[in-house]
C-alpha cells in the first residue's frame, strides 16, 4: 500500500486548507474504477481521471488502486482534492500587462521566462506569476483536476528565450474560444527575429515539413516526415558590415520551433540560437526573436483586436551595435563631436 498523503503536483502548492474529499459508494456490475470516477466526475475526461490516480490522489476502501481497478458492490471511492494555490516566493517577478479584462490577459512576455510548468521547469513560469489573476475563474478547475490541469489560462506558447506579446484566457470559456482561432489558423502573429546572413529576396514564404529529430529529441528539423509548415517573412533591415539582417516573420501554422528551425534550414539561424546552428550565440544571451503583434477576435466582444510589444533592450542594443559598425569612422567621430 502506497503512501495516502498524495503528491501534489509541482508547480502547484498545497494552500494550507484543509484538502475536499469527494466520497462514492459503488453499486450494480463490475466496472472500472477509471470509468466510473469519470462518469461521477463529468465533464473531466478519462485521460484527465487517470491522471488523478496516477496522483495517488484516488483511494478504493483506503488503498491507491490502477485504473483498470474492477469495483464490485459496496467499495468505498474517494478522491482527495487540495486546495491549489500558486508558489509564492517562487512566482513572485512583475510581468508586464499590455491589456486585462474579465475574459483575458495580454502581456509582454519577458525572455527566460517558461510559460508554464514542464520538465524541469517547475517554478517561476508565467502562468504562477500571473495565478492571481487566472485564479477567480480557474482556481476551481484546477482543483477538480487534482493538480492534473497545470497550465491554466494558456492557450498558445512562446519559447522560453522568446520575448514578446502573448494572450490567456481568464476563463474556461475564452480559452475553448482563443484555443479554436489558434486551431483554425486566424489569429495573425507578427515576429521579429535577427538573423545570420542576408537574405537575396527582399520577402517570401518558406514552406517545409518540421519534425521532431531521432538523434537530439529535443530539436525539431526539417524533414520528410512530420507536419507542413508555412512562415512569410520580410527583410525589415540589412547591416551588410556584420552579414546579419533584421526580418518580420508571419507564421502561418503553429509548429514547434518553427522559426527558428525554419530560418536555420535556409543558413539564416536567429542569432544568439545555438540549439539551430548560430555558431557564435555565445555573444548573446538568447535567440533574438521577439512576438511583434498579435491579432485576434475578442471571445466576448466579438471584434479584431491588436496588440503590440516593443523589442527589448538586449534585441535593440543588438540592432544599434549593427548600425554603428555600418558607420564610417569619421561619421561615428562628428556624432560624437556634437
Amino acid at each position: 500500500m502506497r503512501s495516502f498523503w498524495p503528491r501534489w503536483r509541482a508547480g502547484f502548492s498545497f494552500a494550507g486548507k484543509m484538502p475536499e474529499e469527494k466520497r462514492f459508494v459503488f453499486s450494480g456490475p463490475k466496472a472500472r474504477l477509471d470509468k466510473f470516477l469519470a462518469d461521477r466526475l463529468a465533464p473531466l475526461s478519462r485521460t484527465r481521471v487517470q491522471k488523478l490516480i496516477e496522483s495517488d490522489i484516488v483511494f478504493v476502501n483506503g488503498r491507491t488502486e490502477p485504473g483498470r481497478r474492477l469495483l464490485e458492490d459496496g467499495d468505498v471511492v474517494t478522491v482527495t482534492l487540495p486546495e491549489f494555490a500558486a508558489l509564492p516566493a517562487a512566482a513572485e517577478g512583475r510581468i508586464p500587462v499590455l491589456h486585462e479584462d474579465p475574459a483575458l490577459i495580454v502581456v509582454d512576455k519577458p525572455a527566460d521566462i517558461v510559460v508554464h510548468p514542464a520538465g524541469p521547469h517547475r517554478q517561476g513560469t508565467l502562468v504562477q506569476r500571473l495565478w492571481p489573476k487566472l485564479a477567480p475563474a480557474w482556481d476551481k478547475t484546477v482543483r477538480a483536476q487534482g493538480g492534473a490541469f497545470d497550465r491554466p489560462g494558456v492557450v498558445h506558447r512562446l519559447d522560453k528565450g522568446t520575448s514578446g506579446v502573448m494572450v490567456l484566457a481568464k476563463t474556461p470559456h475564452a480559452a475553448e474560444n482563443l484555443s479554436r482561432q489558434f486551431a483554425e489558423r486566424t489569429v495573425k502573429k507578427t515576429y521579429w527575429a535577427l538573423v545570420r546572413g542576408i537574405p537575396r529576396t527582399d520577402s517570401g514564404r518558406i514552406q517545409s515539413v518540421v519534425g521532431r529529430s531521432r538523434r537530439h529529441p529535443g530539436r525539431m528539423t526539417v524533414k520528410e516526415e512530420g507536419r507542413w509548415s508555412e512562415t512569410d517573412f520580410k527583410v525589415l533591415e540589412r547591416y551588410p558590415s556584420s552579414q546579419t539582417a533584421l526580418l518580420e516573420l508571419h507564421p502561418l501554422t503553429g509548429r514547434t520551433h518553427q522559426i527558428r528551425v525554419q530560418l536555420a534550414a535556409l543558413g539564416h539561424p536567429v542569432v544568439g540560437d545555438a540549439l539551430y546552428g548560430d555558431t557564435a550565440a555565445s555573444q548573446e544571451a538568447r535567440p533574438l526573436l521577439h512576438a511583434r503583434s498579435l491579432e485576434f477576435t475578442h471571445p466576448a466582444r466579438k471584434r479584431r483586436m491588436t496588440f503590440q510589444a516593443e523589442p527589448p533592450k538586449d534585441f535593440l542594443l543588438f540592432m544599434r551595435r549593427q548600425k554603428k559598425i555600418g558607420r564610417p569612422p569619421h561619421a561615428r567621430r562628428n556624432r560624437t563631436d556634437r
